[in-house]
């Protein structure tokens, strides 16, 4: 339904299309992790949050891991805690299992607790839940968060009133509420990396087929990461490219249809009621915009169910760039925030934010990479090579 709340589906392979996807050891050499893996450090006695919608399955991870783990003994079972005034979706744990495998796989040292909420609660209450995960994170001492839920950033800033299902608070609306997260993120000292969203400059179709960009990526507070692909599959030399690029037309000059989904590009966009963050306003821009970063939005290669499958999807890029902010973190002693990546991303400039499904529905909002910062990979992807004090 218009406005329901829904997490960034996993984006599975195109049945018959033999897809070469990547694995965390790939993401690694991407990203130049050996910069801290030589020096061994690998997230030990370092915590990362996950807010979702599902417990995870310590089976799923720990078969992950064993084959795909950079340092396997390292890793133990995530935790997980169901937050109050909910309850675990089963058709959701594929984007736990997505989440938790690829941040403990990057930084196995890391200790990984996941704070379920309910994706089926109305749309008002989804913020407020968001936030109580977030608290409960706060209140275990974790400082580094990923996030791959979203809803429409429009739907959310039309909601009206918001009450909180725990404890009864409320706020006379959304942007009253937002501000006040901000306030308290920014006051925890947390970083929040989420996902921007699957849908181009659509967030919420096709539920909704207005433009706009997913909440809570549209946070000023908050770490919006967007989505890149290769430009060959599984030919790291050949560059990263924004996530998307689908046409009508197969005989189109770059037209893959391994390389991506015909349904799902990455998302981006400006706010339709939050205004630009001190770190955006440089751009001259008014409304806050998303992504800030993007990272490998897939196709990766994750265990579901037992089952070894390809997935796409910004729900990919967030703990991968979570697992980044942990390793710099122990590295550096720095904080791998706005500020740091907007001085040290990798710029991309190649690839756009499209898809076959928003053309067949005549949508045509649609961002292209280009230099410096732009609405499919916001200033580029959080290369160790280049990133402050690496």
């Amino acid at each position: 339904m218009p406005g329901a709340v829904s997490s960034y589906r996993l984006r599975r392979a195109v049945a018959g299309v033999g897809t070469p996807a990547l694995r965390p050891d790939d993401i690694a050499r991407l990203y130049h992790l050996d910069r801290f893996h030589a020096r061994g450090i690998y997230g030990q006695g370092q915590r990362i949050g996950f807010v979702e919608f599902a417990l995870p399955s310590s089976r799923d991870d720990a078969l992950f891991w064993s084959k795909y783990s950079l340092r396997p003994e390292l890793n133990t079972p995530a935790r997980a805690v169901l937050l109050p005034r909910s309850r675990s979706s089963p058709a959701a744990l594929g984007e736990t299992d997505l989440d938790l495998q690829y941040a403990g796989a990057l930084a196995p040292g890391a200790q990984l607790k996941a704070y379920v909420i309910d994706g089926g609660a109305p749309l008002a209450s989804f913020p407020p839940l968001l936030w109580g995960a977030l608290r409960a994170a706060a209140a275990d001492g974790i400082r580094v968060v990923s996030i791959s839920l979203g809803a429409g950033d429009a739907d959310i800033g039309g909601c009206g009133p918001i009450t909180d299902p725990v404890s009864g608070t409320g706020w006379p609306d959304a942007r009253t509420f937002c501000s006040e997260l901000d306030a308290w993120i920014r006051a925890q000292g947390m970083l929040c990396f989420v996902s921007a969203g699957d849908s181009g400059a659509y967030a919420a179709f096709p539920a909704d087929s207005r433009v706009q960009a997913s909440w809570p990526a549209t946070q000023a507070a908050v770490i919006a990461v967007g989505g890149t692909q290769l430009a060959v599959p599984r030919d790291a030399a050949s560059g990263e490219q924004a996530w998307g690029g689908q046409t009508l037309d197969p005989s189109a000059p770059g037209y893959d249809a391994s390389n991506t989904l015909p349904l799902a590009s990455g998302g981006g966009g400006a706010s339709a009621f939050l205004p630009a963050p001190d770190c955006q306003l440089p751009l001259g821009v008014t409304f806050r915009m998303t992504p800030d970063v993007a990272a490998f939005a897939g196709p990766l290669v994750v265990v579901d169910r037992g089952t070894q499958i390809p997935v796409w999807g910004t729900s990919a890029s967030a703990p991968i760039v979570a697992a980044i902010a942990t390793l710099y973190g122990q590295a550096t002693g720095r904080i791998l925030d706005h500020t740091a990546l907007y001085a040290g991303a990798r710029d991309v400039t190649t690839g756009n934010n499209y898809n076959d499904s928003l053309l067949r529905a005549g949508l045509g909002a649609f961002a292209v990479a280009g230099p410096g910062f732009d609405e499919c990979t916001g200033m580029g992807v959080p290369d160790a090579a280049s990133l402050p004090g690496c």
